[in-house]
């Protein structure tokens, strides 16, 4: 049987069935995995467990690895994977790797100067209820959103950093990460592959446009986040064991909520695939 793929809403996610993430990929199955991804934005591979090595393997079938900044949570044989989780090393509560993610919609390292083309995510533990994972379609919030707004927002840069505005997370950084300078990238960026543009800006980690006095800036930022949070943009994807997901971060936004019960543990593999620089 071949790849096929099973579109799950119509504003982004698909589900692949056909093929097995923990053995080597043929050409023309990737190929069809890419082309899915270009559309769909959001990929679900379903009942097939894995080993952190297979799940670092099926990763570098979309590219370059992206070691993530938050080193505390790195795995300790595969360091370009860290572990998601809401428990420390001896069990308690980690109300700071509890909320990563959770606190508001984002792209993954757009803090960085080149940031992430892609996430992939592997549950190893997961609540009864609640913990789900809600992904946003960005170019649907570029071209719907009004003229008036969209002609505002055209050309313009802001700066990111991590945990934006509002300093969200600061405390998984070790101190030098702390002191990583603002990033500047476009507000509405152009796909490098698919030529379409998308909202990038976004609540968790940008800070300000460039060039804007702080309130403006503030105000312009609020609107278009909240014209981008609106549930006709969203999809949401609800967690079984063997899942791997891979999501665009370069045309979609996603949060975790903080909705399942504290002690009860959430546990992923993750890593990141490396971007190219964008542009307007």
């Amino acid at each position: 049987m071949g790849v096929e793929v099973r579109k799950l809403s119509d504003r982004l996610g698909a589900e692949v069935v056909g093929l097995d993430p923990s053995q080597p990929l043929e050409e023309s199955e990737f190929d069809d995995v890419a082309n899915a991804f270009r559309e769909h934005l959001v990929l679900v591979f379903r009942d097939q467990p894995l080993e952190a090595e297979q799940f670092s393997d099926f990763a570098r079938n979309f590219g370059e690895l992206q070691p993530h900044v938050t080193k505390r949570y790195r795995h300790p044989e595969h360091p370009e994977i860290v572990y998601m989780t809401n428990v420390n090393a001896d069990g308690s509560y980690d109300k700071a790797g509890a909320e990563r993610g959770a606190l508001a919609w984002h792209s993954d390292l757009a803090y960085d100067a080149v940031p992430a083309k892609c996430t992939l995510l592997h549950p190893l533990a997961l609540p009864d209820r609640g913990g789900n994972t809600k992904f946003a379609n960005m170019y649907l919030a570029y071209e719907t959103m009004p003229p008036a707004l969209r002609n505002r927002i055209d050309g313009l840069e802001a700066e990111f950093r991590y945990g934006g505005r509002h300093g969200w997370s600061v405390e998984v950084l070790d101190e030098a990460d702390k002191s990583v300078p603002n990033v500047v990238h476009p507000v509405v960026r152009t796909h490098p592959e698919t030529g379409r543009k998308s909202v990038y800006v976004n609540p968790y980690h940008t800070v300000a446009v460039v060039g804007m006095a702080r309130t403006d800036s503030d105000e312009l930022l609020d609107e278009i986040f909240e014209w981008g949070s609106r549930p006709e943009f969203q999809w949401e994807h609800a967690w079984q064991l063997g899942d791997t997901l891979v999501w665009e971060n370069r045309c979609a936004w996603h949060r975790g909520p903080r909705d399942y019960p504290t002690d009860q543990r959430r546990i992923f593999l993750r890593t990141t695939v490396r971007g190219t620089v964008t542009s307007l």
